[in-house]
């Protein structure tokens, strides 16, 4: 007995073997290793750079584009100069190990770390908030801002006639001081009333009165001859 296999036949072994199917792949797959695959990269939300290394070489991206790699494991790293939470095919990294041949879209998002900076006045008087672009917020009694991480912040304080600022909760001095934000932020500013001010009399100088009186004598014994 002996077996014929044609492109339909049953195999002994398994399920019917397809050689004509399988002769049409062979030539996909062989387009594949050598010309490799074609890939999009799209970069979202902000400033960012992509580096993608594949079989020794770096390919570098700063925009959306269309490569064509090999069909090889792609390793993808994300830079950007700006601090920002980085995801790469919507998982949370800045470097991520994809396959070409399944994932031919890289979408890139970057997002500003936000922190909440709060600030509270107590007494009289308010105190002004302002950012790097020349936007500003007047605090009259407290306020919760969203600020970028990075950012330097200008903060000025106005008391009320009368007032001075007694302290600042963080330790800072003086009525207008700078902070650059990298955490959540709490600030209180406390105005008191101005110390009274002290009015010293004038000290008499008797050496002065003495010499005075002597040229007042001298002047009224000169006229009087």
């Amino acid at each position: 007995m002996f077996w014929i296999v044609t492109p339909s036949s049953p195999s002994i072994f398994g399920p019917p073997l397809d050689v004509y199917r399988i002769s049409l792949l062979i030539p996909l797959l062989l387009v594949q290793v050598v010309h490799g695959v074609t890939v999009h990269v799209y970069i979202y939300g902000g400033q960012a750079d992509a580096l993608l290394y594949t079989n020794g070489s770096i390919i570098y991206v700063n925009g959306n584009q269309t490569l064509n790699v090999p069909n090889s494991t792609l390793e993808v790293y994300v830079e950007s100069p700006l601090p920002y939470t980085v995801f790469i095919n919507g998982v949370q990294t800045d470097n991520l190990s994809l396959s070409p041949w399944r994932h031919d879209v890289i979408n890139i998002t970057v997002r500003p770390v936000i922190f909440q900076f709060n600030i509270t006045v107590k007494g009289p008087g308010t105190v002004v908030v302002k950012f790097p672009n020349s936007s500003q917020v007047k605090v009259n009694e407290s306020t919760s801002l969203q600020v970028q991480e990075g950012t330097l912040l200008t903060i000025t304080v106005n008391p009320r006639p009368g007032y001075t600022v007694g302290n600042w909760s963080n330790g800072f001095v003086g009525n207008q001081v700078w902070y650059m934000v990298y955490n959540n932020t709490n600030i209180t500013v406390y105005f008191v009333k101005s110390p009274p001010t002290v009015r010293n009399s004038p000290a008499i100088s008797y050496s002065g009165l003495g010499l005075l009186a002597v040229l007042g004598g001298v002047y009224w014994f000169t006229r009087r001859k």
